[in-house]
């Protein structure tokens, strides 16, 4: 079970997925590791082809859910979904001033169910979707995928690698 995921901006504030404080609940939450895949080199006279050595490379993560205002009345769900959705761009998102100098978008830290501690990735948004929908003034889903430069995720204590996809 997936017990923690907040996205730790190079600039701005961090913001937490999935907390039970329920702005961002998430849907979906996938972890896809890469392995790289040179071309083998075909046996002669014989079937197959001889084993390489194949790298582990970056990974792809996928975070889907949705964005929920709150409050007592329409005005002021509509008014705090308004401040939510600006506040998970700004966190998955670079200042434009940024966007040239820095080679990672944030930190991506994630704690699942048997973890003793919570672990990191550096990361930068390759795609996003954060629609507004027309009808709901309060809330609306977002789809956001990341790319890891490291096939794995590192315990922010021990230093631990965790493949976790």
């Amino acid at each position: 079970m997936l017990t923690k995921v907040e996205i730790r901006p190079v600039t701005g504030t961090s913001l937490e997925l999935n907390s039970s404080a329920g702005a961002y609940p998430l849907s979906k939450f996938d972890i896809i590791g890469e392995t790289d895949n040179p071309s083998g080199s075909k046996k002669m006279a014989a079937p197959g082809e001889w084993k390489k050595h194949h790298l582990i490379g970056a990974q792809t993560i996928i975070a889907e859910g949705k964005i929920l205002g709150n409050g007592a009345n329409d005005t002021a769900r509509s008014l705090s979904y308004i401040t939510q959705r600006l506040a998970l761009l700004d966190a998955i998102m670079p200042p434009m001033d940024d966007n040239l100098t820095a080679r990672h978008h944030g930190v991506l830290r994630v704690r699942m169910d048997g973890m003793t501690e919570d672990a990191d990735a550096e990361v930068v948004c390759t795609q996003r979707a954060v629609p507004l929908a027309a009808m709901e003034g309060a809330r609306s889903e977002f789809f956001i995928t990341w790319k890891a430069f490291l096939p794995y995720f590192i315990g922010q204590t021990s230093g631990t690698k965790y493949i976790l996809g």
